[in-house]
């Protein structure tokens, strides 16, 4: 039998049978993460402290839960209730007793990984040093939300790549971390993280946000006074299910993977969730990798759902609270610096446009027709063909745009992964990188 005692923080799609904490050998962990800095980004850092209250109020110790967070959400100066996080209009405050064991520039890929496979040596140091020590007899959930892209998920300040989560994923199979790992993904096209790449025989169930083409969606954008949204429409979903579920007798003692994963497709308006890896996992209860124990009630009133009517790709949130601003704004001199902030965002991702535009006319002339395939197609990556990704997405980073300062760039990225796909030369590439970027690179940063 499992009893609760680490629960990675993930999307709470995953779950299982009651954990019996009588004593047995199972334990449950968890590893929740949110990869998005600034105020704008505020659904992501809301989404993982809501998960946090979900385990805590389920009875998984700190000690078994793992949170990076950049943490300058509840008292950004733009926030209008200094110290409160909340995931939804009129909910609690969730930020509260939240444990952040990793903060600010400790938020990042290098770290996740080290986290992951339990290297616990290279943490020295770091925050609170936490990893993973999960056992052969364990369950484990891990919840990502942030930003996205063909075969990437975003950091603050830098990206991981597909090859690479696989390869941790495969490093903690060998050396039997887990029994069960459940996966949620809530970012733009995360199901290029999964996709053909994750093997169906190492016993982990990955649900996403988004197919492998399609943006990923926040929602409760609407509230008057926050200028920004409160949720991924995907992680409101999942974890409204599982608050209102744990105030029906044997809700969620009754409710599998599978059936949670219906339900939040079927509340889904604009983001494409999927399932990969081990299907067959989803048989299992959702507390099998959440804990069975509720807490006191703190935080476990059962707050109405709010279908929310404003939803937003996660890519335009910025650019749509300018608009509104824009709008809203009474003041003359408020009124033409907020224009001005928002026509340097409009134009900037034009320039953004024409740089792809000219590299890919560039790369492209030799072939007939060539271009339009590159532009208008989303070719599926492979393990094969991500060094080259790599290797053209960390060039075009260093040398052309900062994407990790301009995230408009992620909705082109699909067309590097076309190059790779189409076997193009990369040092072809990397120098028409050179050419066509010039003094892009200084004059694209900082617009988001």
């Amino acid at each position: 039998m499992f009893r609760s005692v680490l629960v990675i923080f993930l999307v709470p799609l995953c779950l299982a049978i009651p954990l019996d904490t009588s004593g047995g050998e199972g334990k449950i962990w968890a590893v929740l993460v949110a990869g998005a800095k600034e105020y704008y980004n505020y659904a992501m850092q809301a989404d993982i402290c809501h998960a946090y209250q979900i385990f805590h109020r389920h009875g998984i110790p700190n000690s078994n839960i793992i949170v990076m967070m950049y943490d300058d959400i509840a008292y950004n100066p733009n926030n209008p209730r200094q110290g409160v996080i909340i995931n939804q209009p009129n909910g609690p405050n969730l930020y509260p007793g939240v444990i952040k064991d990793y903060t600010k520039e400790e938020v990042t890929p290098e770290n996740f990984i080290n986290i992951l496979t339990g290297n616990k040596k290279a943490m020295e140091g770091k925050g609170s040093g936490k990893v993973l020590e999960s056992g052969p007899n364990d369950h484990v959930l891990v919840y990502f939300s942030d930003h996205g892209s063909s075969g990437l998920i975003a950091f603050p300040e830098s990206v991981l790549y597909a090859d690479q989560l696989i390869k941790a994923l495969k490093t903690m199979h060998k050396k039997k971390m887990y029994k069960k790992l459940v996966f949620y993904l809530d970012t733009c096209e995360s199901g290029s993280m999964f996709s053909k790449i994750l093997p169906k025989n190492i016993n982990i169930f990955a649900t996403t946000s988004a197919d492998a083409t399609h943006l990923a969606y926040n929602t409760y954008c609407d509230v008057p006074g926050m200028d920004t949204c409160l949720a991924g429409e995907y992680g409101a979903a999942w974890m409204e299910d599982i608050d209102h579920e744990d105030h029906i007798k044997k809700g969620l003692r009754t409710e599998t993977l599978k059936k949670q994963f219906q339900k939040v497709s079927n509340r889904m308006k604009e983001s494409r969730p999927c399932e990969y890896g081990e299907l067959s996992l989803g048989v299992d209860h959702v507390t099998d990798f959440l804990g069975g124990a509720k807490g006191s009630g703190d935080l476990a009133e059962d707050t109405p759902t709010v279908h929310s009517t404003v939803s937003i790709s996660k890519r335009d949130v910025l650019l749509e609270m300018l608009n509104r601003q824009v709008d809203a704004a009474v003041n003359k001199e408020d009124k033409e610096r907020l224009e001005k902030k928002r026509l340097h965002l409009i134009n900037g991702r034009k320039e953004i446009d024409n740089l792809f535009s000219k590299i890919l006319t560039q790369a492209s002339r030799s072939v007939v027709d060539d271009k339009n395939v590159l532009e208008n197609t989303h070719q599926p990556l492979n393990l094969e063909m991500m060094p080259c990704y790599r290797t053209l997405v960390d060039n075009f980073n260093q040398n052309c745009v900062n994407i990790n300062k301009n995230l408009y760039t992620l909705s082109h990225l699909h067309k590097l992964a076309n190059l790779c796909v189409l076997e193009y030369s990369t040092s072809d590439m990397i120098q028409v990188f050179s050419k066509e970027c010039k003094d892009q690179h200084r004059a694209l940063v900082n617009i988001n």
